[in-house]
């Protein structure tokens, strides 16, 4: 490119760079301005979708709450006194007036050192207790303190023997080993003014009283020696019982109520009691209706937000003779008619509901901008009315005619309606059952040890040796089982039972994954017999609508049109089990549709994909347009520069010319 150094041309004196730069700008400007002015458009395009998909998500966020996050039928206890009694209530709760009177509290049972005893009288906390092992069993203890006899002892088959091992007998040591161990039960040290007392406290109630065996380095367990002095069962007694485990006692609504702790959360669905003290006090449950109706307000004003920014994005002002980003904008008039179509149509399974359009809880839908209108009112008397129909409204419900089948879950794509449900199959658990009466004599080192397979998961199960009862044995094994730390942490369970002697095993889950077996161990023959059999689990079978159901464990997965719907059968027979009718309220239809417009490759992505696009091509007709121009300011400038040259050298010569013709003589002169 030929460079201008002065705006001047020396030759013509003409504006050569002004002259270029006019020449230049008439004709590449007007194809400039085209590509901003289309930049622009597309820009203000983009940055409006933006505003839209906000205004969308916004609206789903506001959707969560009304459409299955929220308990509509929520509800507030409250307690005449707190000094008694504290309340809490939770989901399946129900309105209603309850007078308890509490007359016992319940206790942990409670073991000290007895410092009568010679060997127990500690001067020191470093002072050796002893060491060994400490073997914990929970259940019921018959004991009379004053007597010190210790009668009886039946384990809770719900609480594993757990074993302490004990390498420091300093009565830190000790105390710091069952700690440690996190069994479900706590060791401190106490000072009564003449010596320390090491203290064990267990949880709960009276099923969950403690006994102690010790398998003492010393070689004798029960004398009141070494680690032996915190033997407590029915051959040694050397523990006092400082709290005998008690069960709180109490009467509701004149009902006698016994439960292990003093936290009930069983006794009335959904009503946490916690006992604080001896009395009498009144819970008062009532509906709690702010919460939802909170819930629907924030869905309204959500959908009017939406509504209005969708309104001002497709606007036309005529006096302005300006129309908004969107007008005409596929996607927001795909989306305002799917929001109209959905509030159209009917919910499926409301036939009966006293609510069938939001209308009949005080929504309505304003024909002159599509905004709605709450009354208040209205809308809370239906909460306090008939909350699960108005939740209905609202969010996904399955309801299942037959109470032994539920409703578990559903895809977007699954179509709303009411399905036939056949089962042909039940599911079943798996177990093992011997083939002979057991051995009801543990013997360590010849019969005590087995490797469990339960659910596919296999670890090792060993029996406390003793000579035992038959329910006695039953009770010892499942708990032993039940207490391996790879079963408990897989959540995997067993029940065991026994019939005429003969043990049974059976797995707690459902379905072809649901096994039990023994795979090896010295007990397993004792046990079980030479012909043990294992069985397998089955899955249920069955159709949801028309077609067939995919299967696994208790539940059942539809196909065809109930692709995604998911239930649960849990008994009953083979046969026509009803009907389960799937419904979808306002929000969860709302939701299914932002979704598909705001997911990752949703609509609105698409559309951002293709601006993204048109500003890639706008980005290339700038570039090609600018070199045009520097290609055409290059040429003219040559072109202006080599004539600015011409006309110099024109001028040159007609000053020569001049100053010859000047200087010839005048004729006649």
């Amino acid at each position: 490119m030929v460079g201008i150094t002065s705006s001047v041309g020396l030759g013509s004196g003409l504006d050569i760079r002004g002259i270029v730069e006019q020449v230049v700008a008439a004709e590449s400007d007007p194809g400039l301005n085209r590509v901003n002015r289309r930049e622009a458009r597309i820009q203000a395009r983009l940055s409006a979708l933006g505003t839209f998909k906000g205004a969308l998500s916004g609206f789903q966020g506001s959707l969560s709450a009304v459409k299955g996050q929220l308990d509509f039928n929520a509800h507030t206890a409250v307690s005449s006194d707190d000094s008694v009694v504290t309340v809490s209530a939770a989901k399946g709760a129900t309105a209603g007036k309850y007078v308890l009177n509490v007359t016992q509290l319940s206790a942990a049972h409670a073991l000290t050192t007895d410092s009568t005893l010679t060997n127990a009288q500690f001067a020191s906390t470093s002072d050796q207790l002893g060491t060994g092992t400490l073997t914990f069993k929970f259940g019921t203890t018959a004991y009379d303190a004053q007597t010190d006899t210790y009668t009886s002892f039946n384990q809770n088959p719900d609480k594993g023997t757990q074993t302490v091992t004990v390498s420091d007998g300093s009565l830190e040591g000790v105390r710091d080993a069952i700690n440690d161990a996190n069994i479900g039960v706590s060791a401190s040290i106490i000072y009564d003014g003449s010596y320390y007392r090491l203290a064990i406290n267990g949880k709960d109630g009276a099923a969950s009283s403690m006994e102690v065996s010790v398998a003492d380095d010393d070689g004798n367990g029960t004398d009141a020696a070494g680690l032996s002095l915190l033997a407590f069962n029915n051959t040694a007694t050397n523990m006092q019982q400082t709290v005998a485990a008690q069960d709180a006692q109490l009467t509701l609504n004149g009902v006698a109520i016994s439960n292990p702790s003093n936290a009930l959360s069983k006794t009335v669905s959904g009503l946490t009691m916690d006992l604080q003290s001896l009395g009498t006090a009144v819970v008062d449950v009532s509906a709690n209706v702010s919460e939802p109706q909170s819930a629907i307000v924030k869905f309204v004003k959500g959908y009017n937000d939406l509504i209005k920014t969708m309104n001002d994005l497709t606007a036309y002002d005529p006096e302005t003779r300006r129309a908004g980003a969107l007008q005409g904008e596929i996607s927001l008039l795909t989306v305002r008619s799917q929001i109209r179509q959905t509030f159209s149509r009917p919910i499926v399974g409301q036939e009966d509901s006293p609510y069938h359009i939001l209308a009949d809880i005080g929504i309505k839908l304003n024909s002159s901008d599509g905004t709605m209108e709450i009354d208040n009112a209205k809308l809370e008397e239906a909460l306090r009315t008939n909350p699960q129909a108005v939740a209905a409204l609202f969010g996904e419900q399955g309801q299942s005619t037959d109470p032994l089948i539920s409703y578990s879950s559903a895809k977007a794509n699954t179509v709303e309606g009411r399905y036939d449900i056949n089962v042909s199959q039940l599911a079943t658990q798996g177990d093992y059952t011997g083939s002979a009466a057991a051995n009801l004599t543990i013997t360590s080192g010849t019969n005590d040890t087995f490797n469990f397979l339960v659910d596919g998961i296999s670890a090792a199960v060993s029996l406390t040796p003793g000579t035992y009862t038959a329910a006695a044995l039953v009770t010892e094994l499942q708990t032993q089982i039940n207490g391996v730390t790879a079963f408990s942490e897989a959540g995997k369970s067993v029940v065991v039972s026994e019939t005429a002697g003969v043990f049974s095993v059976m797995s707690m889950s459902y379905g072809s994954l649901s096994a039990v077996d023994v795979t090896g161990g010295n007990g397993k023959v004792g046990l079980f017999g030479a012909s043990a059999v294992a069985t397998p689990g089955i899955d249920a079978a069955g159709s949801i609508g028309s077609t067939a159901a995919t299967a696994e464990g208790q539940s059942l997965t539809g196909t065809g049109a109930a692709e995604g719907l998911q239930l649960s059968v849990t008994g009953g027979a083979v046969g026509s089990r009803g009907t389960l009718t799937l419904s979808r309220g306002y929000a969860e239809r709302l939701d299914i549709i932002l979704d598909r417009m705001l997911n990752s490759n949703g609509t609105l992505e698409s559309i951002n994909q293709g601006i993204d696009s048109q500003l890639g091509r706008i980005g290339d007709d700038r570039t090609r347009l600018l070199r045009q121009r520097s290609s055409l300011q290059a040429r003219l400038t040559k072109q202006f520069v080599a004539l600015d040259a011409l006309v110099g050298r024109l001028r040159s010569t007609s000053n020569s010319l001049a100053s010859q013709l000047a200087s010839l003589p005048k004729i006649g002169g």
